[in-house]
């Protein structure tokens, strides 16, 4: 019994200090984040669960740190990977085509762009009632990359709300129609 105490100690100690504590207060805070829209009881007991596990299973941590030098890395998101693979095949495929996006246009846009030109096509096909392919999606983002390259961000908004618009009164344009396959 003495031996569970001092062992079950060193895991709490462990928990508090050291390159434990501090690799738990890294996940915690991506926990957090992550889970941002569900509830402080879920956060939390996702949290609670993981020091609770690590309290046990604490040597194991100290093998892999210590002994095989293997550090932790810090987590990523589902949707900062997803993110990145957008802004890349992106790139490949203007240029490929020698078009929009290039360097001109940086990553945090390029999604910025790509989110706001899926919600709006989106938005208005469910007015239709009607379900626009993800692949013409990428044709029509594809397209206002050019746009925003070309004219600015003001003009793209403005030609966004003209194109929503004739998509509301007739339909999708032929070459809007095409697909473009990002994976």
């Amino acid at each position: 019994m003495i031996y569970f105490i001092v062992y079950f100690g060193i895991g709490i100690l462990a928990n508090l200090f050291g390159p434990l504590a501090k690799h738990l207060s890294i996940e915690q805070k991506h926990i957090l984040t992550e889970n941002i829209n569900k509830s402080w009881f879920y956060k939390y007991s996702l949290i609670f669960v993981l020091r609770i596990l690590m309290t046990i299973i604490y040597p194991l941590f100290f093998v892999s740190y210590y002994i095989l030098k293997r550090k932790p890395e810090k987590p990523v998101s589902i949707q900062d990977t997803i993110n990145s693979n957008v802004v890349r095949r992106f790139r490949e495929i203007g240029k490929y085509n020698n078009t929009a996006p290039t360097e001109k246009i940086n990553d945090e846009k390029v999604i910025e762009i790509y989110q706001l030109i899926c919600s709006s096509f989106k938005k208005a096909s469910n007015e239709r009632n009607e379900r626009i392919p993800t692949d013409n999606l990428n044709t029509i983002a594809i397209k206002f990359f050019n746009v925003y390259e070309q004219f600015g961000e003001d003009f793209m908004k403005e030609h966004l709300e003209f194109e929503l618009e004739k998509y509301r009164k007739e339909s999708l344009r032929p070459e809007y129609q095409k697909g473009i396959s990002l994976f």
